[in-house]
């Protein structure tokens, strides 16, 4: 706001005759009290605080500024919390939708917040809940950044995972209830940056997001009205994935008996999921966007539920006694019922040189983690490519 020191004062009355020599020798005086003589105190009284309070509005919805709240996210992660990531958390800039659920979201609980660096950087942190839905893509783009084998599944029965920029955890049943068929959980997840990187993720970041994402978890689940919390799973976390640098050309993504013909050894070493989880990845030749190969198994029934459509509608149709799948010129995918539950197993390629190995890679792979899962001995049958539905 401009100052009025410069400007003359027309709320002010003719000085006295008398008084007109004075003024012309000395300066006139101008002082604030001025304006608040007479009926303009009261205007501007209430003008002031009018201003005062669309400002001081503004800046809270924004969660900015002197009125920022201590607590961001839901009021799950206070500044403290952000000191491991944010080079100043007091001045980290939050955004956030409520968490909705209810009457309010037909497709259960639903928010999302995003805390930035006050600097403008472009660094960001966002976190979001919601329910998994193959409708929505989760099958795609989400499996590709969330069950990435740079994650490390979070244990304890925990469905969830974490690396270093990204992490997701499920609500827990008891919350919200069992997802019916068809239906994919309920997830928080968040994500800081790009996804993909040959890098290994190294463990003290991979360690906060976890520690974060429970955090998350439990706010959210507290408004849901649910009672109980999470334990802060970093203590049981193994290491960050590492590339598996002892892979042997009859074992490929260290599953025995998996192999390409002739003991051909791959040109690059793969990183696989560390630890017992919802999903065992296997990615290939991490660079660029995306890796060029990926062979995933969907362990968890809930997760499963989210290839569904894939399952059904990919490619050309693979029989089965046991199950069912497709398979395309770049991915194979096959749904079975295993001990656990339906289980699915995928073959990615997202590179041409790839893609030639995929009809001999994928019902190999299909086959060996069956037997695994012990839902084996599965055979398939793959159609021509090309042939009918």
């Amino acid at each position: 706001m401009s100052s009025t020191e410069d400007q003359p004062n027309r709320y002010e009355q003719p000085l006295p005759a008398e008084r007109e020599l004075l003024s012309e020798r000395r300066r006139r005086r101008w002082h604030w009290r001025r304006l608040l003589r007479g009926r303009v105190r009261p205007l501007l009284a209430a003008g002031l605080a009018g201003m005062l309070l669309g400002v001081g509005g503004m800046a809270w919805q924004a969660q900015a500024g002197p009125f920022a709240p201590d607590e961001v996210c839901w009021g799950a992660l206070s500044r403290d919390d952000l000191t491991a990531t944010f080079r100043e958390p007091e001045n980290v800039k939050a955004v956030e939708a409520p968490v909705l659920h209810g009457g309010r979201s037909m497709d259960g609980p639903t928010g999302s917040c995003q805390l930035t660096n006050s600097d403008g950087d472009g660094w960001a942190l966002t976190a979001r809940v919601h329910r998994l839905d193959d409708r929505a893509g989760d099958d795609g783009t989400w499996a590709d950044e969330f069950l990435s084998a740079r994650l490390t599944p979070l244990g304890g029965g925990l469905l969830g995972m974490a690396s270093d920029n990204r992490a997701w955890l499920a609500v827990p049943d008891g919350c919200l209830g069992r997802p019916g068929d068809f239906d994919g959980p309920t997830v928080v997840d968040i994500a800081q940056g790009s996804w993909i990187s040959d890098m290994e993720p190294p463990t003290k970041e991979r360690d906060w997001m976890a520690r974060t994402v429970v955090k998350l978890v439990n706010k959210v689940s507290a408004d849901l009205g649910c009672s109980g919390t999470i334990a802060d799973p970093v203590e049981h976390l193994p290491k960050a994935a590492r590339y598996t640098r002892t892979e042997k050309p009859d074992a490929l993504c260290g599953i025995k008996g998996l192999t390409l013909g002739k003991k051909r050894k791959p040109d690059h070493y793969p990183m696989i999921t560390d630890g017992h989880g919802p999903v065992r990845t296997c990615d290939r030749n991490i660079t660029g966007s995306q890796p060029k190969q990926r062979l995933m198994t969907v362990e968890d029934p809930r997760l499963a539920e989210i290839f569904t459509r894939m399952t059904l509608d990919e490619g050309d149709r693979v029989r089965s006694a046991v199950g069912y799948g497709g398979i395309g010129p770049n991915l194979g995918v096959f749904r079975a019922r295993c001990q656990a539950g339906e289980t699915v197993f995928l073959v990615q390629a997202n590179d041409g040189g790839m893609s030639a190995d995929l009809r001999t890679l994928f019902p190999r792979y299909v086959e060996a983690e069956a037997a695994r899962l012990g839902c084996g001995p599965l055979k398939l049958k793959l159609p021509q490519p090309g042939g009918s539905r």
